[in-house]
């Protein structure tokens, strides 16, 4: 049987979360839909908006800092300290990718946990013979960059997710977390798999949180203990989840569990990812959000970059994890391999702390 106590510290001591990814995701849950404004044909329609919740898979990488940054070190020269640093592992959100072809269920208000989960696999025999997923391809084109999945984020809309000091991680979308973190503990090795964190991005004004889940929580999806909650028409909450078996909570035992006490909260700070496309790219980005194929404005920036035959301009439009992924749907892995490791070259080359 679970005792269930709060985590106050993950394996992460921090996240930097990628600000053009986070806008360009927050973006795209933005949806445009066309209602007529009266009975009249000479009356221009209205645009009117609303939210279709997404979901999408972090890359990036694991670095190591000081945990307290703002604390000034004792030196005795330019080398070398008086004093022990206390380092933790932090997480760098360098490229944020939207599956394609997403299907928001209850018109919208809930994402498509679907289009993820059935294509992330950690074992590496179950894509043999077989035809290579969106999924796969992400991971792959990732590995050239020397990046790998660090986590995953959703959106919402729904108003009750701060409800009674709630936070916006809920049971349901904890199971899925767990589910995606267990695959990447496969696909990586437990130690660097549970580097894992998961952000809420409110669809509405883009305010992002970032998460770690606890060690009970994917242990007890990995039991199958946690029952994952139905999806209604209502979208009742998921705050509280019900078990399979009782666990025990402050001593007493329990079928019904509070959500907020599987999460472990994690500070977040901003910063551009390498392959962000930078923070001159396009609001929307430089690909269709449904299919994930360049858009046809990329595609004359990306020629008329090569024709000046100025490598450097080429290189910074190829920095986008977008445009790479569907450069990869359209030629070799032999090609995507080396252009990718001419744009990592040049992306590091220009930023700094990587």
């Amino acid at each position: 049987m679970h005792n269930i106590e709060p985590q106050s510290e993950g394996p992460l001591g921090r996240v930097y979360v990628c600000r053009v990814g986070a806008a360009r995701f927050q973006n795209h849950c933005v949806v445009n839909a066309s209602a007529s404004g009266g009975s009249s044909k000479k009356k221009k329609k209205k645009a009117e908006s609303r939210i279709d919740n997404r979901i999408a898979l972090l890359f990036g990488t694991i670095n190591k800092e000081r945990s307290d940054q703002s604390r000034k070190i004792a030196r005795t020269s330019l080398s070398s300290t008086t004093e022990d640093e206390t380092m933790c592992n932090v997480a760098k959100v360098h490229a944020i990718w939207e599956p394609p072809m997403q299907k928001p269920l209850l018109n919208g208000r809930h994402y498509d946990e679907y289009c993820l989960l059935s294509n992330y696999s950690g074992n590496s025999s179950s894509v043999d013979n077989k035809k290579e997923s969106h999924t796969q391809r992400a991971i792959r084109v990732a590995s050239y960059l020397g990046l790998r999945p660090i986590g995953w984020i959703f959106s919402y809309a729904d108003d009750n997710r701060h409800v009674d000091d709630s936070l916006p991680v809920h049971g349901r979308d904890a199971i899925l977390g767990s589910k995606l973190q267990i695959e990447t503990m496969k696909l990586l090795g437990r130690e660097e798999g549970k580097q894992f964190v998961t952000l809420t991005l409110d669809g509405r004004v883009g305010a992002t949180e970032a998460f770690q889940l606890s060690d009970v929580c994917v242990q007890m999806v990995a039991e199958g203990v946690l029952s994952t909650p139905v999806v209604d028409e209502k979208l009742k909450s998921t705050r509280f989840v019900t078990l399979k078996d009782p666990v025990v909570v402050s001593g007493e035992e329990t079928k019904r569990l509070d959500s907020v006490l599987l999460l472990v909260n994690t500070a977040m700070l901003s910063h551009v990812g390498l392959y962000s496309g930078g923070e001159t790219a396009p609001p929307a980005g430089n690909v269709k959000r449904n299919s994930g194929t360049l858009l046809s404005k990329t595609r004359k920036r990306i020629l008329t970059a090569l024709a000046q035959k100025e490598s450097s301009l080429a290189l910074k439009e190829l920095c986008d994890f977008d445009v790479l992924m569907a450069l990869d749907a359209i030629i070799g892995q032999d090609e995507v391999k080396e252009l990718c490791e001419s744009v990592k070259k040049y992306a590091r080359g220009q930023k700094r702390g990587t």
